[in-house]
């Protein structure tokens, strides 16, 4: 039985199967987790989805109020739980058939009970440790095979702290020596080669500083912004004309491909190891609107230098147990779609034809290479990945601070969602219409949580939690720049 002190309150009004509504005679958070004695299975588990006072003190009354008068208040506080359920002898997490009856008592809800109905144990093999149960000392470990398999999304508004909570997910992704190969739009994660400094959340969280120095590599079209980064190019070789066409961002292949097929043949007789920039001269002979279009498209790749004699080879870029970083850090956006694109069209054949391992792609600031409104040239193959990914052993991973923006066919794919702080509407009703399980409680405290605490769905749980972010292991790369001194 559960003990009479750690009662908080009584069942009132109509009851249903699902929620009830509690009379509370101790104070208690919103999501806190709370537990009933059943009849018939014992201890439930529910979780307060809402709270709020009522009193008896009417408008006008309050008005006649004198600044200084105390007013005669007889007041309530009331709160809406909802029911998340009981483990039967199978495990199976089930809702008693029977609604409590008015007047039972609720209790606070010990560890043991919660972490046995959440699921929260520890997984030495598949667990990803991101932090803690908000307000409890159970560590929070997501499934890493459920990461792979059904797909991620980071969802949080600019400065809700997703890059920091992407960098403890990918610390935990290394630590099992899960392949990964993340789109660094703006150089922040070379810092996971760097252990951070310890501070007093460590050890709280049972963390300690750890580099990843030996299993983060990084490349980058532009090495000389970013000195830290291998020289990252594609092969012309191994590009079909297909192919070339998305470098050139032409998505009519019925009106360009046979033409651009010609200027490849006959280029290929006379030089048979020939450049960019011999397709541009070849071009340049043509006549007319279709001729002059591969004429200045090809110019056009010539100038980002993407496309050379011989690429960075697969070998270099995937490598089984570590992080490859492309680093986009000065780089024009066109020339980052093309990158990403060819990117994600490279892993996806080839993981399909089984010739690099099972890999985790990270795409930050999905909402650029995947957008809701219009096409960019990444879009095709990331949709394809989002849908068909899973089945090849290609889990994809969408980080952004505008929800809104980014595909829903995409976003909608990602069964395992991170959630900090978001509170534009727009952003809030994309997260709402893409996530199932969410209350009305919990999409309002999406919009008020703490820096460091993130909503979770999915990752191997049945139900969403809310969790406080462990401290990184690794030296944290996405610090805003201080503009005046503190």
């Amino acid at each position: 039985m559960i003990r009479a002190v750690d009662e908080v309150g009584r069942i009132y009004g109509d009851v249903g199967l699902g929620q009830f509504h509690l009379s509370l005679s101790q104070p208690v958070e919103r999501g806190d987790y709370l537990a009933v004695d059943d009849e018939l299975h014992g201890k439930v588990l529910c979780q307060l989805d809402d709270l709020k006072r009522k009193s008896d003190l009417g408008l006008e009354a309050a008005g006649a109020l004198k600044p200084t008068e105390e007013a005669p208040i007889h007041e309530n506080l009331l709160g809406l739980v909802r029911i998340i359920g009981y483990r039967d002898a199978r495990g199976v997490v089930k809702i008693p058939t029977i609604p409590f009856r008015p007047g039972a008592h609720v209790f606070r809800a010990d560890e043991p009970l919660i972490a046995e109905v959440l699921g929260l144990k520890h997984r030495p093999n598949s667990g990803a440790y991101v932090g803690l149960l908000r307000n409890h000392a159970i560590h929070v470990e997501l499934d890493i095979n459920q990461l792979v398999q059904r797909h991620v999304s980071v969802l949080a508004k600019t400065g809700g702290g997703k890059s920091y909570l992407l960098g403890v997910l990918i610390e935990e992704l290394l630590r099992h020596k899960v392949t990964c190969v993340v789109i660094d739009p703006h150089g922040e994660y070379g810092s996971l080669r760097f252990s951070s400094e310890p501070n007093g959340g460590h050890a709280r969280f049972g963390v300690s500083a750890q580099g990843f120095a030996k299993q983060v590599r990084e490349f980058s079209p532009d090495a000389t912004l970013n000195p830290g980064a291998k020289p990252l190019t594609f092969s012309l070789r191994h590009l079909d004309p297909r192919e070339l066409l998305v470098f050139m961002g032409l998505t009519n292949v019925k009106t360009f491909l046979p033409p651009l097929k010609q200027i490849i043949e006959r280029v290929s007789i006379s030089t048979p190891d020939f450049t960019v920039h011999d397709l541009v001269r070849a071009a340049e002979a043509g006549e007319g609107a279709v001729a002059e279009t591969l004429h200045e498209r090809l110019e056009y790749v010539e100038q980002t230098k993407l496309l050379g004699p011989q690429g960075t080879s697969l070998n270099e870029l995937v490598k089984e147990g570590d992080a490859t970083l492309i680093n986009l850090r000065g780089v024009a956006p066109d020339v980052a779609e093309l990158v990403v694109a060819r990117i994600a069209s490279t892993l996806f054949d080839n993981r399909k034809r089984g010739k690099i391992p099972p890999l985790f792609l990270v795409i930050e600031e999905a909402h650029n290479f995947a957008p809701q409104q219009g096409q960019v040239t990444s879009s095709r193959i990331l949709k394809n990945i989002a849908s068909e990914g899973r089945k090849f052993g290609l889990g994809l991973c969408v980080v952004t601070q505008r929800a809104a923006r980014i595909d829903k066919n995409v976003l909608s794919q990602c069964n395992t969602q991170l959630i900090l702080q978001v509170t534009n509407p727009l952003d809030l009703k994309a997260i709402t219409q893409s996530i199932e399980g969410l209350t009305n409680g919990m999409t309002e405290m999406i919009q008020s949580l703490p820096v460091g605490v993130a909503l979770i769905t999915g990752g191997g749980y049945h139900t969403p939690l809310f969790c406080e972010v462990r401290p990184r292991s690794t030296r944290h790369g996405g610090e805003s720049v201080q503009i005046v001194a503190a």
